[in-house]
């Protein structure tokens, strides 16, 4: 068993349309989303719900798609439950684990805990005045997370179209378009790209290709059922569920390396982050053997028995080295005349220790689905540009976040570790999962309009409080963290 999975198959036997969600009045605006993964399939739920004509493609010939496990946070959940069909289903597959920090011989440096939605440094935030603390984690196997959008797509009477591979973007005043493989071209008032870092839009975006590049890290990943690891009593019983309930996420630190390991009631996850030698592609089709993990850990010290148990337990078609590639922040997702937006991978990369990859992406499709509701059809393209005004600094300090917490996992220095755990501890800070993205945009598209059209002052308020933008590269936070040095940025990261 692969990484791929058929969505052919619902998660859910609920069928016809819940009688509490309708959509708004028509707003007459046809969007074409091009891509079909959870930024395409929410962007198209978004719309939908806001009134807009959904047309939806992706380029796979069939329903089926690949991945491991993603966390959702709070200010998705928050909208997620707004859909009464999707409230049951979200807390039925998501899993919710403790973390257990450790070296990457085993040896324990913090945990079992429940994850901090705290940091350290939150203690002068008045919680009790902005809301409550997520109650547990949503762990999401992505596959599962995918098929419960795409039945409450179906539910709304939207179907995806499957095979539709663009090879061009194209605008004029009045529409944008795609031209596909075939040479048939789909119009609509707004495109939106959410075709993932391989995106075509870029040329018509920016102008030019704006190709991502190697982080110099790569990650193995692995997703397989449980069964797999039941003839090994001792890796099976190592790897049980806590006797609270809760499912346990092992981090893993180690020199160059950095292992996660998750074993829920059906799947066992596992991935590795190493340094690319150059051989990891970005593409879960392109997988590698047993034996290529075993000769990574190799040139690791101490690494535990049960490590290499799991990664022998695999299958042979189950594991892929995922390149990570990253893009500088782009300030611009939308194209000259407004008639594509750029959306998820396709706009903004992450590093996995964001935890912001997936959560960012839907905040676009809920960002982009309220500007068009409230520019309307005659005003689509100044829509489009307030929803890059309001996103663009927000997305810049999440991918910012990856950095930090990358290093973190980095710290090198043991002593200060085990004095003080939380500095190698992943870390959100509430600026993130207390935000409200669609009230947001509510409450800032006209502000954010009359800026972009007069010159009006404007501050985003979604970031945290007292940082101030500046332009940065991947390079240089790359370099700091080569050099163990800390990434720190002004203002309240907690």
């Amino acid at each position: 068993m692969s990484l791929t999975v058929d969505l052919s198959s619902p998660t859910t036997s609920k069928h016809g349309l819940h009688q509490n969600i309708s959509p708004s009045s028509p707003s007459g605006i046809n969007v074409l989303i091009v891509g079909a993964g959870p930024v395409g399939v929410y962007t198209a739920l978004c719309c939908w719900r806001k009134g807009h004509n959904v047309r939806i493609i992706e380029r796979s010939p069939v329903a089926r798609t690949q991945g491991d496990f993603f966390t959702i946070t709070q200010q998705i959940i928050s909208h997620i439950q707004t859909w009464p069909d999707l409230v049951e289903e979200n807390e039925r597959i998501a899993v919710d684990p403790w973390v257990l920090y450790s070296k990457i011989n085993g040896d324990v440096i913090s945990g079992p805990e429940a994850f901090n939605w705290k940091p350290r440094t939150a203690a002068v935030v008045q919680d009790d005045q902005q809301g409550e603390t997520p109650r547990r984690m949503y762990r999401h196997h992505r596959p599962k997370f995918l098929q419960m959008l795409i039945s409450q797509l179906e539910r709304v009477g939207i179907k995806i179209e499957y095979g539709c591979r663009v090879t061009e973007y194209y605008e004029n005043k009045g529409v944008g378009g795609v031209v596909l493989d075939d040479g048939r071209k789909m119009e609509a008032d707004v495109v939106v790209a959410a075709d993932g870092i391989g995106t075509k839009s870029h040329k018509l975006v920016n102008n030019h290709d704006v190709r991502a590049r190697s982080s110099g890290w790569a990650s193995f990943r692995a997703a397989f059922p449980v069964e797999r690891i039941a003839e090994d009593k001792e890796l099976d019983e190592g790897l049980a569920i806590l006797d609270n309930g809760h499912p346990l996420v092992r981090m893993m630190h180690g020199p160059g390396v950095h292992m996660i390991i998750l074993r829920t009631n059906d799947i066992v996850s596992w991935g590795i982050m190493h340094k690319d030698d150059g051989g990891a592609q970005e593409s879960w089709q392109q997988t590698v053997k047993v034996d290529t993990v075993l000769d990574c850990l190799s040139k690791v010290p101490d690494v535990p028995d049960f490590v290499k148990r799991l990664i022998k337990a695999t299958p042979e078609d189950g594991i892929v080295d995922w390149k990570l590639m990253l893009r500088n922040p782009q300030p611009i997702i939308t194209s000259p005349l407004g008639r594509l937006v750029q959306a998820g991978d396709a706009a903004h990369t992450y590093l996995p220790s964001s935890g912001s990859g997936a959560n960012q992406g839907i905040e676009d499709a809920i960002y982009l689905a309220t500007c068009l509701e409230l520019g309307g059809k005659e005003n689509v393209q100044w829509a489009t540009r307030v929803h890059n005004k309001l996103r663009f600094e927000r997305v810049s300090c999440c991918q910012k976040v990856g950095f930090i917490n990358f290093a973190r996992r980095n710290n090198k220095d043991a002593q200060a570790v085990s004095r003080d755990p939380s500095k190698i501890k992943t870390e959100q800070g509430q600026w993130m999962w207390r935000h409200e993205p669609e009230k947001y945009a509510y409450d800032n598209y006209h502000p954010a309009l009359e800026h972009l059209q007069n010159g009006a002052e404007f501050a985003n308020t979604n970031i945290p409080r007292g940082h101030v933008h500046e332009d940065w590269t991947v390079d240089e936070l790359m370099a700091k963290i080569e050099k163990g040095e800390p990434i720190e940025f002004d203002g309240d990261w907690s």
